[in-house]
């Protein structure tokens, strides 16, 4: 699971309105050029997660994401953003960006949908993320946001702005936000999410050609299905790190997701070795290994966040992954950061 090379190139290039070189941000961020220069190629997620510790720590500045977000293009998106390009208003657009958004960061997962007069793009953070790197996963956030406010204007020529912009994280620089978003920001919400008024979803977009959007969807479409059937195994460790927040769903829901009948799902997965029930298993132990390395995730959060409401029953799930205790496996992880940090 990892970030496209594009996103990373795009990132460094508009940080260097900051002053620093491209080259030096490179490399200061731990990339070579080889790296990041294949829009085919995609960065391990944490490694390029905290490409935004770096940029704050150099600019002095905890928005940074805000500010990179109104400085990115289309580019950035690749394939994806010239689809978007083509569509025939705002709403393809952005319907587009939700479906495929996953395979440009599959950290974050897309939502859109309507209520009354209201447009609403929700936006689904890796609980790995943002439990493991909390600030880097603000920041991430922050850029998420802000480009596609800043993608919606460049769509349509117009200054679209949302109406509301919730966010899960605690209040900080509410100034900055209200500036740079043009609305109320919410603090403390249970999910990320833009509301728009509905009107808005109508503009056109001002470069739309049906030809080319139904060839990049075709395109698109491919891809995903080629990513899907090449290896089943990783297909589905990402969609339930990502699209279920950590809760296991059923191998109907799964494959419902993954646009297969569950006999199709399970048949590759034998194909391969393996069964639901062993990724299902695998999945839920990486993400409470990976949860318990932050030390101020206590065992309830990290029990509730996996979808366990019985603290005993995490404690008996988790013992059969680890054949140890959740306070024994916790107190190791930290032995071993206390050991890394000298």
């Amino acid at each position: 699971m990892g970030l496209q090379a594009t996103v990373i190139r795009n990132i460094l290039f508009a940080a260097t309105t900051y002053g620093e070189a491209y080259d030096n941000l490179r490399v200061q961020a731990g990339f070579t050029d080889k790296e990041i220069s294949d829009s085919s190629e995609t960065v391990e997620w944490q490694k390029a997660a905290k490409l935004f510790d770096l940029l704050a720590d150099l600019t002095n500045n905890e928005q940074i994401g805000l500010a990179l977000g109104f400085e990115t293009g289309l580019s950035m998106l690749g394939m994806l953003g010239f689809m978007m390009q083509a569509s025939k208003n705002l709403e393809e657009a952005i319907t587009v960006y939700c479906r495929y958004g996953y395979m440009v960061c599959p950290m974050i997962t897309f939502h859109y949908y309507k209520e009354g007069n209201k447009a609403i793009i929700e936006l689904n953070q890796n609980p790995l993320w943002k439990n493991t790197y909390p600030r880097n996963a603000r920041i991430g956030v922050d850029h998420t946001i802000a480009s596609i406010v800043h993608h919606t204007r460049l769509l349509t020529g117009k200054s679209i702005f949302p109406e509301a912009v919730e966010v899960e994280f605690g209040k900080i620089a509410v100034d900055a936000y209200k500036q740079a978003l043009h609305c109320q920001v919410l603090f403390n919400a249970p999910i990320h999410k833009l509301v728009y008024d509905a009107s808005v979803m109508s503009t056109p977009v001002i470069t739309s050609d049906i030809s080319l959007f139904e060839m990049f969807q075709e395109i698109l479409a491919q891809k995903k299905a080629i990513m899907m059937q090449s290896n089943c195994t990783e297909a589905l460790r990402n969609l339930l790190l990502m699209q279920f927040k950590g809760q296991i769903p059923t191998v109907e829901e799964a494959a419902a997701a993954m646009d297969m009948t569950p006999r199709t799902l399970q048949r590759k997965l034998t194909e391969e070795n393996t069964s639901y029930r062993n990724i299902a298993g695998e999945v839920k132990k990486e993400l409470a290994i990976h949860l318990m390395k932050n030390p101020g995730t206590s065992i309830t959060e990290v029990a509730e966040v996996l979808g366990y409401g019985d603290l005993p029953a995490f404690r008996r799930a988790f013992k059969t992954w680890t054949k140890a205790t959740p306070k024994e496996v916790k107190r190791q992880l930290h032995s071993e950061q206390i050991a890394v940090m000298g």
